[in-house]
């Protein structure tokens, strides 16, 4: 039985008793006693969770009430070179490229090659032929 199978069996009552019908009543106590103490593990797990939670929550309040102390916010911290939303700061072009149409690619060097630098560069070009020219 497939996974999503199984979990619509135990979630219908019906089906559940269908496939029941040839268990006998120790078997279904043990089934009911192992469905417990599972249950019993995830609610443990859940207020885990939540206890985590709330501390974290409590942590982040402790922290935003010292940075108001001294004047401090989240621009300032981004300003020092970390953001607060976890992101990189974006990294400024070293390659451009304007195609026929007048169309300008740019491209910071990082990651792959863009398609429009890669065929330029497949067709004899070079990185340095598209450096920005300060």
């Amino acid at each position: 039985m497939r996974n999503h199978e199984f979990t619509a069996t135990l979630l219908r009552k019906n089906s559940l008793r269908k496939e029941c019908l040839e268990l006998s009543i120790g078997d279904i106590e043990k089934v009911i006693e192992d469905l417990t103490e599972i249950k019993a593990g995830k609610l443990q797990e859940d207020e885990a969770r939540k206890a985590a939670e709330a501390e974290r929550m409590v942590a982040i309040k402790k922290i935003q009430e010292q940075m108001a102390a001294v004047g401090l916010s989240a621009a300032d911290l981004e300003k020092m070179g970390g953001t607060a939303s976890g992101t990189r700061p974006k990294v400024a072009a070293k390659y451009r490229l304007v195609v026929e149409d007048g169309k300008v690619y740019e491209w910071s060097g990082r990651g792959r090659t863009p398609i429009v630098f890669q065929q330029r560069i497949d067709n004899g070009a070079s990185k340095e032929d598209f450096l920005i020219q300060e």
